[in-house]
């Protein structure tokens, strides 16, 4: 009998005033191809205001899994207590984790409890995508870096299993890797600094493409969407403390990609004109026009109006994603690249 057959499963997400949001993922977790009686939902309310913990309480017998709805003793230091305290009272020889935001695909529970029939398999992990109901509603200012179709050498928890055993031999999410940003933001870093503590144990991980999740998309607004590189200041920490990571990070060309070479040379072209001849700085602006008409291959003003705004503000963006990288590599002693 494949051991993977005996396996029960604990899925564990934190949740804070998303209550339709985590309804939406119980609804996932209900139609799971997996045998209901081998697994469990543990919901860990994370100091929500909005009800949500009376109102899960309320609908707790109305799954066809077993569910528990439990409160996080500490509300104010990110998710990765709120994971550590569901994990107390899990049943499961692996833990599942995600998100509130997030729904899994059918198949997820199945498919990630397959790849444990390997008993040297510690970590398993899989794609995130947007849900599909919702792909029309994508646009420039959604937030698309919460998905991913590879291994993700951050192991967002969003989608992640981890056999119990080794979750609790590393004592599990560090909850001192929360930390302000630049605004006073909280950012977490713990998912990714477990992931990399057991693979640098000598733990084997594998990325299954079959255990789907998918996320909530996420509309924000141009200064969210703006700031969110923000939250990349802790990537020189991670990358000190697991050297592992400057290599992946290089793999997958997540932060210096071909594109941004773009923006960096304009900038630094811009800064050299600027000191030996100012005044053909004004032909800058018909320099990205034409960029525009190139890009869009429309000489509509709306096309390239709009091809104009994108081009900036992905430009600004980059810039914002470079300094807090820069910020984040002095404040750790530690180059990112």
């Amino acid at each position: 009998m494949n051991d993977c057959l005996k396996l029960f499963v604990s899925v564990v997400i934190p949740t804070r005033d998303r209550f339709d949001l985590v309804l939406d993922a119980l609804k996932g977790l209900a139609q799971q191809t997996l045998d209901q009686e081998r697994y469990e939902v543990i919901v860990v309310d994370n100091g929500s205001a909005d009800n949500t913990y009376e109102r899960l309480i309320e609908r707790q017998h109305s799954f066809p899994f077993s569910l528990k709805v439990v409160r996080s003793p500490v509300s104010d230091k990110g998710p990765a207590p709120a994971r550590n305290f569901g994990v107390q009272s899990a049943r499961g020889d692996v833990i599942a984790f995600t998100d509130s935001d997030c729904r899994p695909a059918n198949e997820w529970l199945e498919k990630g409890l397959e790849a444990f029939s390997d008993s040297a398999i510690d970590l398993v992990t899989g794609i995130v995508d947007f849900k599909p109901e919702q792909l029309d509603e994508l646009g420039f200012f959604s937030r698309k870096t919460v998905v991913s179709s590879f291994e993700h050498p951050t192991y967002p928890t969003a989608n992640a299993f981890y056999r119990k055993s080794t979750f609790l031999k590393h004592s599990g999410f560090d909850v001192s890797l929360s930390f302000p940003n630049i605004l006073g933001q909280a950012v977490e870093a713990a998912d990714t600094d477990l992931a990399w503590r057991i693979k640098e144990a000598g733990s084997k991980n594998l990325f299954v493409s079959e255990a789907i999740v998918f996320h909530e998309v996420q509309v924000v607004t141009p200064r969210e969407w703006m700031m969110e590189p923000l939250r990349l200041f802790l990537v020189p920490a991670l990358v000190k403390t697991h050297p592992g990571m400057r290599a992946a990070l290089l793999k997958y060309n997540l932060f210096f990609y071909a594109g941004s070479i773009i923006y960096y040379l304009l900038f630094f072209i811009m800064l050299v004109l600027l000191v030996v001849y100012p005044a053909i700085l004004l032909g800058v602006p018909v320099l990205i026009v034409l960029a525009a008409i190139l890009k869009t291959r429309s000489l509509k003003p709306k096309d390239i109006g709009g091809s104009v705004v994108r081009m900036l503000l992905n430009a600004m963006r980059i810039y914002v994603m470079s300094a807090t990288l820069i910020y984040g590599s002095i404040r750790f002693r530690s180059l990112v690249l």
